[in-house]
């Protein structure tokens, strides 16, 4: 199998921040159109989920499962991530940022959660994907 890179040297990092951006924004529409299993296709096959309150969970299908649990039973309806630091070489970065999720639960107001979060992002064959996921919100509990 071929790997693809994201190549050395100065601007390194941008790349790599570049692909991350394009990412970030996929996610949201992935979120948008209610399509958890594309969500889950931007993590790598043995990739980690933190949720907070929650337990882990590991590799795309039980990724899938949650973030269609998020966008059913939650009412998740947008996801916006920003990228504040991002740092790493190689075939591994690490993305500090924070987030606004919009949930609307069924017959209720809607809600906006600010974050913040970790992502270990790993390249793969397939580019650029989440392999760590963590976050945790701003806002005191309900």
């Amino acid at each position: 199998m071929k790997r693809t890179g994201i190549g050395g040297g100065e601007g390194m990092v941008e790349k790599v921040r570049e692909a991350i951006k394009e990412a970030n924004v996929k996610f949201g529409e992935k979120i948008r159109n209610g399509d958890a299993a594309g969500v889950a296709a931007l993590y790598t096959k043995d990739a980690v989920l933190m949720p907070p309150n929650s337990e882990k969970f590991y590799g795309r299908k039980e990724i899938e499962k949650f973030w269609g649990g998020a966008i059913s039973q939650m009412g998740l309806k947008d996801a916006i991530l920003t990228t504040q630091e991002l740092f790493g070489s190689g075939d591994i970065f690490t993305e500090i940022g924070s987030y606004i999720l919009k949930i609307q639960p069924a017959g209720q107001k809607p809600i906006e959660d600010k974050g913040k979060y970790v992502v270990i992002w790993k390249q793969t064959a397939d580019g650029l994907k989440l392999h760590r996921d963590i976050w945790n919100s701003n806002l005191p509990p309900p």
